[in-house]
């Protein structure tokens, strides 16, 4: 029987809706953040701009809404403090939020056997306060946010750890996760609590437990390789 290690060098996970149920809590962070400025009428339009964008850093969308959404400039100043109110709105939440199914177990499942890493869309020393105060830290060895895209931080994950691109796999739960997996070459599996949702494209591998990702992930990356390896036969160079 075929093992995960056999098959990956660097399972890559997103975080938020993905190790723990804490999506929403930005969600929510996002609409209060402009409630007492402009009123739950224009909170509730920020809120629905985040949820079409999640998984880009907070920092462009606050300056997509203070240019576009308030139509005014949006100086360095006005945009650190914003972020910096966004930080104290969700880091003790994220931290207290449920992990998501079956994250427990795979974790201590594979933690030390197969190299598994973290790529969000979180400030990174934000991100690592986050893991580290929920005691995650021996089971990633290492934990990148932004303010680099998810493709760069995957393919500097590559890079850092000489791991094959064809050999790495990223787990995430938004088209982010998947756009930034495609980006940098490497395999996807979905995450997607509700069986019933359509996110992703039908021949996207898609589990909603992480007691289903070990044969999701080893059944993924056979597809890839074989993708890769037909897609190299076919390159003219």
């Amino acid at each position: 029987m075929t093992s995960l290690a056999n098959v990956v060098d660097l399972i890559v996970f997103d975080f938020d809706g993905t190790i723990c149920e804490s999506a929403d809590v930005k969600t929510d962070a996002f609409y209060r953040l402009y409630l007492d400025e402009r009123g739950p009428e224009f909170a509730t339009a920020v809120r629905d701009y985040h949820l079409e964008h999640v998984g880009i850093s907070r920092f462009d969308k606050i300056v997509h809404v203070e240019e576009t959404m308030l139509g005014r400039q949006c100086t360095d100043e006005r945009l650190h403090l914003m972020a910096e109110r966004f930080g104290s709105l969700v880091t003790d939440a994220v931290i207290a939020a449920p992990y998501c199914d079956g994250v427990p177990d795979f974790l201590d499942t594979f933690a030390g056997v197969v190299p598994m890493v973290i790529a969000s869309a979180t400030p990174t020393d934000e991100l690592r306060y986050i893991v580290a105060a929920r005691g995650l830290g021996s089971s990633f060895e290492a934990v990148e946010g932004s303010p680099s895209s998810k493709a760069e931080i995957i393919s500097e994950f590559l890079v850092r750890r000489g791991a094959k691109a064809a050999r790495t796999v990223v787990v995430g739960d938004q088209l982010s996760d998947l756009n930034g997996a495609r980006a940098a070459g490497v395999g996807f599996v979905g995450f997607r609590p509700q069986t019933n949702d359509r996110l992703f494209e039908n021949d996207v591998p898609v589990v909603a437990h992480f007691d289903q990702l070990g044969s999701a992930i080893i059944s993924a990356m056979s597809r890839f390789a074989e993708h890769s390896l037909t897609t190299d036969r076919r390159d003219p160079t």
